[in-house]
């Protein structure tokens, strides 16, 4: 088990650090959402199925497809940009790696004719 992850990790190190800023995404909007629920504020979409229960802040009444359809882009929103953020800069090392050991093979068996 060990051996496979470190082989999917050294093979596909960019998917690897997407997934884990994934998961760290949807991690992040659920707790975003469970913050808003319990300190009954409007830092997340959920409160809004309960316009009166928030207190002090009059918002206006959604309805229930309207309120799935924001929690629906908040959490994929979120999912893609923290996995984006998380593989840009391995994607740019592993650019860096691959352009300076391809150099480095060039210059130590000279140009390839074929």
């Amino acid at each position: 088990m060990l051996r496979t992850g470190k082989r999917v990790l050294l093979s596909h190190p960019v998917l690897v650090a997407a997934t884990i800023g994934a998961i760290i995404g949807a991690a992040n909007a659920v707790v975003l959402e469970a913050r808003g629920l319990l300190h009954r504020s409007t830092t997340g979409v959920l409160p809004l199925l309960f316009p009166y229960s928030i207190s002090g802040a009059r918002v206006s009444q959604m309805t229930t497809l309207q309120v799935a359809m924001l929690l629906l882009i908040e959490v994929v929103a979120n999912v893609v940009a923290f996995a984006m953020l998380w593989a840009a800069p391995v994607a740019v090392i592993v650019g860096i790696r691959r352009f300076l050991g391809r150099s480095k093979r060039e210059s130590f068996s000279g140009p390839s004719n074929s």
